[in-house]
């Protein structure tokens, strides 16, 4: 870590000498913000460059101290910092078990083990697979050993689906299995990706607002298909959900029992076009010409009462990937800065706002994921923020914790970085008025994500809530008093809605400013401080809508205005001093960025109004967990092997004689000891038959883990901050007699 120290709690490292260029292969951004929870059936293999961040090895940084929580089903693995965590994902997981064992009409005959982390930073470093696991990967079913590894990302909701999605796998791999081996067929097929996970989503999260926009701008775009074209969005985010939308419209009209029985009849055809026609009546083609109709009947109608994005504004950014704009005015110059992706790589933009031509080349100001200082930026999740000064706070993952940087605009260069001890992953940032303190979210080793203030100065750090709720998106008022944040701390969190609050710098008191049944986030004061711009789900899709924060009408009310109708979504709103948004929108499955002027105007004569009562409000929800069977301390993980692959060959020759061996490879559950024998003999005659086995074996093993007992051989991991990684160094051991075995 040189160049590097730690004051106080937290790491901080000074300037770089410089930045590497270098152009890849294009990045396929084909996920949205929580597009990216979705998993993968599994993974097998490692794939190109441009779906993953800077390096070229799997580094593992962090020693993880493993238990094991016993519930009736499952074995949980887990580190002792997130016990709190592993004890509610054993409670969904429970939950999940006992819903889908009437859906599937089927129990499964094994325990299942989930391997839990605390967040995407650590589950990135699992030694379950071999293969890098690029940001959009929220979790995996892994069918060797069966095993389920999910990480958190601060929020219980999406941590229950995810746990719910992947349980779905279990269950339809244990189902399909059953229905064949019944049957006496053999088990070398499986039904087609859009219906395994059309089903996951089907049967593990409710229709949503992102589900709703995607299709949307896939109908009213043109770039929907049917089952016969499939294979043109094969794994992307719009296959998962077309995939939930044709089981949603079979149950709707062929009766919920026809998806079962898709299962059920799955062993009587090899086609699933057959499948599906003797199960509805209907093949493929004859079902796409319905389904596409009735979408064309669902969506088309929208565009009485809303825009498509291209439609509404000024257009600022069209090329590529771009999102989270926050606008630096200095002089008669506007800039606006951005996350997006133009030559594979992700990074930070510049673009002058006053530019009247869209098509025009934004400049390159930081880029990312060429060096391990800016391993890979979270554009989905992190918001930047810019002082009044020109000083732009941003977050990249930077080996084992996210860091924090703050960049010098004027002169186009990196002032310094944190990272944080305790702090795994970091949020959205935001600057005090003052320019020397900032606030962001970030998720601790335990799965907490809380609100954290810094003073740039004095390096003092404040944790400001401190509890399992979702505390999200924090945005400095002007006056420097209050941080408006999102949250899941309301009554209808439970089920992934957040409302807006207000957290009083003064007295640490948090009050509601938005209340219902929607999803709210992104918020933004208008520079005098006398609106709040922010994002709500409220009509089906996200919208911009402004609140008064200070205005509270008789009976505890407070209202809150629609200002843009646009039938996809818009996101991630900030204002200019002249009252302008400039605001990141979806169309044509891709993010750009536009402004909307007379904000004020709109506000003043918008009809769409939501009246929200604060003060006949319910009480937060609360956790639910279990604590499994027995002590914890009985449960320390000390490595539990299984058999991975064992094959045999045997060959003939005239002159060289009959030889013959086989080759074992087996690894404990959590990938971190892997061991490989090779037994081979060459014996020419009965005599020399226990004279010529030969027996070498290798092992690997990585850090990972603490085990009382741990085999025979560890290699260390080496995180270089000069030069890049290296990943783990492997050690091998060959003995000359089978009965020199290195298993303990």
């Amino acid at each position: 870590m040189r160049g590097c120290n730690f004051p106080g709690n937290f790491l901080q490292c000074r300037e770089p000498k410089g930045f590497l260029e270098f152009v890849g292969p294009a990045m396929k951004l084909s996920t949205l913000r929580t597009l990216l929870l979705f998993s993968l059936v599994a993974i097998t293999t490692v794939g190109h460059a441009q779906f993953f961040y800077f390096g070229r090895n799997k580094v593992q940084y962090t020693d993880f101290e493993w238990h094991v929580l016993k519930t009736e089903h499952f074995d949980i693995y887990y580190y002792a910092e997130m016990k709190d965590l592993a004890e509610r994902g054993a409670y969904f997981a429970e939950e999940a078990y006992r819903g889908l064992e009437v859906r599937f009409n089927h129990s499964l005959n094994t325990r299942v083990p989930l391997i839990l982390y605390s967040s995407h930073l650590h589950f990135q470093q699992t030694n379950t697979i071999g293969g890098f696991i690029p940001e959009g990967v929220g979790g995996f079913f892994e069918f060797l050993k069966g095993r389920v590894v999910i990480p958190s990302d601060g929020s219980t909701s999406q941590f229950r689906h995810v746990i719910r999605h992947e349980l779905v796998h279990v269950f339809m791999h244990s189902k399909i299995s059953r229905v064949l081996s019944d049957h006496r067929k053999t088990q070398d097929r499986y039904p087609p990706l859009w219906f395994v996970e059309g089903l996951a989503e089907f049967w593990s999260t409710e229709w949503d607002s992102q589900a709703e926009m995607v299709m949307r701008d896939a109908v009213l775009s043109d770039i929907i298909v049917g089952l016969e074209d499939m294979n043109r969005i094969y794994g992307s985010f719009l296959m998962y959900k077309a995939g939930q939308h044709i089981l949603t419209h079979i149950a709707r009209q062929y009766g919920d029992e026809k998806i079962l029985l898709l299962l059920e009849n799955f062993w009587k055809e090899p086609s699933f076009n057959d499948v599906l026609k003797m199960t509805i009546g209907k093949s493929f083609k004859e079902f796409d010409e319905e389904w596409l109709y009735a979408l064309k009947k669902q969506y088309y109608p929208l565009l009485a009462s809303t825009d498509q994005p291209s439609q509404v504004g000024r257009k600022i950014v069209t090329q590529g990937f771009s999102a989270k704009p926050v606008v630096f005015e200095h002089g008669s110059t506007r800039d606006v800065y951005f996350i997006g992706n133009r030559t594979g790589y992700t990074g930070i933009y510049r673009k002058n706002l006053d530019e009247k031509n869209p098509e025009a080349d934004a400049e390159n100001v930081v880029e990312g994921e060429q060096t391990d200082a800016f391993e890979a930026f979270h554009p989905f999740r992190s918001r930047i923020d810019i002082s009044a000064g020109g000083t732009l706070a941003f977050v990249t993952k930077s080996g084992e914790h996210d860091a924090l940087h703050l960049y010098d605009v004027t002169t186009d260069k990196l002032i310094t970085t944190y990272q944080f001890r305790q702090l795994v992953s970091i949020g959205s940032t935001s600057w005090a008025p003052d320019g020397k303190r900032l606030t962001f979210s970030a998720i601790d080793k335990s799965g907490q994500n809380d609100l954290y203030a810094l003073d740039t100065q004095t390096r003092a750090l404040q944790r400001l809530t401190n509890d399992y709720y979702d505390d999200r998106d924090p945005a400095w008022s002007p006056d420097g008093k209050l941080i408006a944040f999102s949250s899941d701390r309301t009554p209808f969190g439970q089920s992934g809605k957040y409302n807006l609050f207000l957290y009083d710098l003064g007295s640490g008191d948090i009050k509601y400013l938005t209340y219902g049944p929607q999803d709210d986030a992104s918020p933004a004061w208008s520079r005098d401080g006398s609106m709040l711009a922010f994002t709500s789900d409220v009509g089906g899709t996200d919208n911009i809508w402004v609140t008064d924060p200070q205005k509270v009408y008789a009976g505890g009310t407070r209202t809150m205005t629609r200002i843009t109708s646009l039938v996809t979504s818009a996101f991630d709103p900030a204002w200019t001093s002249s009252g302008e948004l400039v605001f990141t929108s979806f169309e044509k499955f891709s993010f750009r960025l536009q402004s909307l002027e007379a904000v004020r105007a709109i506000y003043d004569t918008s009809t769409t109004v939501r009246i929200m009562d604060l003060y006949a409000r319910e009480r937060p929800w609360e956790a639910k967990s279990v604590s499994g069977q027995s002590e914890l301390e009985r449960f320390k993980y000390r490595g539990d092997y299984s058999l991975d692959i064992a094959q045999s060959a045997i060959s003939t020759d005239p002159v060289f004689g009959t030889s013959g061996g086989a080759f074992l490879a087996l690894s404990d559950l959590l990938g971190n000891d892997q061991y490989y024998f090779l037994l081979y003999n060459t014996a020419q005659s009965q005599d020399e038959l226990l004279s010529s086995f030969s027996c070498p074996a290798s092992t690997s093993q990585f850090p990972g883990y603490h085990s009382a007992s741990a085999p025979a051989m560890r290699t260390a991991s080496i995180a270089s901050r000069e030069g890049g990684m290296t990943s783990p160094r492997r050690t091998s051991s060959t003995t000359s007699a089978c009965s020199e075995g290195i298993l303990p």
